[in-house]
Order: structure tokens, then C-alpha cells, then sequence
């Protein structure tokens, strides 16, 4: 049997299930009237893509993996690395970049749990799903199954419903997201005026054909340009969970186009975000210089609520929101006879610190590498070595 002759078949009969049935029949003069016997198409379609997917899946899964290692060294080693925390991109209050990572962490993992979850199922079951072929008994379907290692949905059409192949695609768009995240958060903190990180930078690389003196943050915009085009691999898939009838074709061009679209951009996408994160460079002088930019203001909170017990929390809010305003915070506080008539000079100094109000966050990156860590990733040493080489 060739991949000529079946071609060969296929040009003739338009149909490809067909074409390989009759070249191996053709191999087989005793038997051949034998291949396919009972089968329809799916059952072979449905079975070998499962097969397919599983295969894709558990490369999908190492390399999320190997992201979830670096994000993990990364939470451990800024665990206690204290910089300023954004929210609506403003100044909020102090977090640790450590904390950051083990955000993304914990993100991408979720992610990874949606990809191992997926029911990839086979099927044997004849032309609409009931057996008829194969005397209405479910005898072969077993053995197949069992042969392939696959588990057989419990009841189909021609076709294993659509929802898991829509479910693979939802996991890809959720790995793909969390990824568009952590990327989107290095391309901003890589920003020239905010400085606090930036993706490692060879020696001969060049940022811009005409600006020698960028350095743009080009593979995290290409991961977050293309986690985009994952996502819309999801909508095509929702669209074939309603075939009509016991099935109609709708379905077959669509997935040979949107499944190896979504699985090897996701997968392009993990590999890149690997090796960013192995290269990337924390500027710890950006990063303290951004925490105390705000010259206390980045704390208000933390001096509303030491007010707050004496004062109640409302009023306390008042004046903080006043004397944030002001060109010199922290003189505006001290010269405040309600902040005065409550607390020391001493007290609020201490209180200005931004270094020491960062509450359980260094905790928290403990708890969540020791849930959600990854220790090393051995299977990604050699490929780390080709990257950097290359």
C-alpha cells in the first residue's frame, strides 16, 4: 500500500476514508473484502484524532510545564523584591515581584487543568451510532478501544460530539491568555519611563532597522499577537457542535484548518514564553525607583487605616484623600492636627515605608510554588541549550 495509490483513489472517489479502504484491499486479495467491514468513516476519523490529540496534548502539557518552572524560580528568587503594585495603571500599593510571578503561576496551572481535563474519546459504533452494522453488538467497539487505549464515548451520531474537540480549544485559548497576561505585564514594566524589567537582550540583536537604540520587547508582543489568533480557533469549533441530524460535513474542512492552527501556535507560544523567561532581566534600579516615587502617597492606605481605629474609617479616608493632593505628603500630614492628635513623627515615618507593607504577599509566594511549582523541567535542558545557541 502507498500514500501514490491511495491518492491515486482518493482523485477518483473524492472521498479519502475510501481511497485508503480500497489500496489496502488491493494489498490484501484473501481479506480485503474484510477491511472496513462494519466501520463508517468517523469511526476511523474520530478514533485516529483522539489518538492525534493526545499526543498533542502531552506536548502541550511539558512545555507548560517548563513555563511553569521559570515562573517558579522567578517567584522564589524575587520573593522579597518589593516594588509598586498597579491597579487601572496606577500606582496602588507595594507588592513583590515575586508575588507577580506567583500570580502568573498559579494562572497558567488553572490553564493546564482545563488541557488535562479534556475527554478525548474514540468510537466504534457504525454508520449513525447504533451498532446496526455490527449486529447490534458493542463486542467490537471494546476491542478496538481497548487495542488503541482509548476511551469510547458512552453514545454518538456518525460523529463523537463536538464538545470536547471545543473544550481542547477552550483549554488552548486559556493557556494562550494567561500567557497574553504575563506578556502584556513584561511589555509594559519594559517601558522606558516605567524601567522595571525587560527581555534579555544578545549582543548583536537589533530593536528597530532605523532606531539603533531600541530595545523592543519583540517576542512578547509576538506571543500576545498570536495568543489572539488561538482564541479565535474556539469560535469555528462551537459553530460544528450543531450538525444537523446524525451529522453533516460542516464540521471536517473546518477542524483540519482550526485544530493544527490552535495546537501549534499555543505550542509556539509556550516554547517562546520559556525561553523570554529564562532571559529576563529584572532592573532593580527601575523597580525601587518607580516603589518610591509616589513619596509616601503609595501608602495612603496603610496610614488611613492606623487613622481609622482612632478616627473611624470614613473620616480617615477624608483626609488622605486631601492630603494626597499635596506637593509634599508627608509634610501634609505632619502639619494635619487630626494625623498629629493621632499619631507620633515616629509612627508616621515607619508607616511611610512602602518596603514593609506588602502583608502576606512573600507567604503567598511560598504557598504557591510549594502547591503549584515546578522544580527544574529536565526534559527542556537541551532545547534551552539549542536557543541559546541559536
Amino acid at each position: 500500500m502507498t500514500l501514490e495509490r491511495t491518492l491515486e483513489i482518493e482523485h477518483e472517489t473524492h472521498h479519502d476514508i475510501m481511497a485508503m479502504v480500497k489500496a489496502m484491499a488491493e494489498q490484501a486479495p484473501e481479506h480485503g473484502g474484510l477491511v472496513h467491514y462494519g466501520a463508517t468513516s468517523q469511526d476511523i476519523n474520530d478514533s485516529v484524532l483522539a489518538l492525534q490529540l493526545r499526543e498533542c496534548r502531552d506536548a502541550l502539557l511539558e512545555s507548560c510545564r517548563e513555563v511553569r518552572a521559570e515562573l517558579t524560580k522567578l517567584a522564589a528568587e524575587h520573593r522579597d523584591t518589593v516594588c509598586i503594585g498597579r491597579t487601572h495603571g496606577q500606582h496602588a500599593i507595594p507588592v513583590t515581584m515575586g508575588f507577580k510571578f506567583a500570580n502568573h503561576l498559579y494562572e497558567l496551572s488553572e490553564a493546564q487543568t482545563y488541557l488535562e481535563r479534556v475527554k478525548l474519546l474514540g468510537k466504534f459504533h457504525g454508520a449513525v451510532g447504533t451498532f446496526a452494522s455490527l449486529g447490534g453488538s458493542d463486542d467490537v467497539k471494546r476491542l478496538v478501544m481497548e487495542e488503541l487505549a482509548l476511551e469510547a464515548a458512552p453514545i454518538t451520531t456518525q460523529v463523537v460530539t463536538r464538545l470536547h474537540l471545543a473544550d481542547f480549544a477552550f483549554a488552548l485559548s486559556a493557556i494562550t491568555a494567561a500567557l497574553e497576561r504575563l506578556c502584556k505585564e513584561i511589555r509594559n514594566l519594559a517601558r522606558n519611563e516605567v524601567g522595571e524589567m525587560m527581555e534579555g537582550f544578545g549582543a548583536k540583536q537589533v530593536g528597530s532597522s532605523t532606531m539603533p537604540q531600541k530595545r523592543n520587547p519583540h517576542k512578547s508582543e509576538r506571543i500576545c499577537g498570536l495568543a489572539r489568533v488561538v482564541r479565535a480557533q474556539l469560535q469555528p469549533l462551537m459553530e460544528t457542535v450543531a450538525l444537523e441530524h446524525e451529522r453533516d460535513l460542516t464540521n471536517s474542512s473546518l477542524e483540519r484548518v482550526v485544530l493544527p492552527t490552535g495546537i501549534v501556535l499555543a505550542h509556539y507560544t509556550l516554547i517562546e514564553s520559556r525561553n523570554l523567561l529564562r532571559k529576563l532581566v529584572v532592573l532593580p534600579e527601575g523597580v525601587e525607583r518607580n516603589l518610591r516615587a509616589g513619596n509616601g502617597r503609595q501608602v495612603a492606605e496603610r496610614i488611613m487605616m492606623a487613622l481609622a481605629d482612632k478616627l473611624g474609617r470614613q473620616e480617615a479616608h477624608e483626609i488622605l484623600r486631601t492630603t494626597a493632593s499635596a506637593d509634599d505628603f508627608e509634610a501634609a500630614l505632619r502639619a494635619h492636627d487630626k494625623v498629629s492628635g493621632a499619631l507620633t513623627g515616629e509612627e508616621i515615618t515607619l508607616l511611610l515605608d512602602p518596603t514593609t507593607y506588602v502583608g502576606r504577599a512573600p507567604t503567598l509566594v511560598d504557598e504557591i510554588v510549594a502547591a503549584y511549582g515546578v522544580e527544574g523541567a529536565p526534559a527542556a535542558a537541551a532545547a534551552a541549550s539549542a536557543s541559546a545557541t541559536a
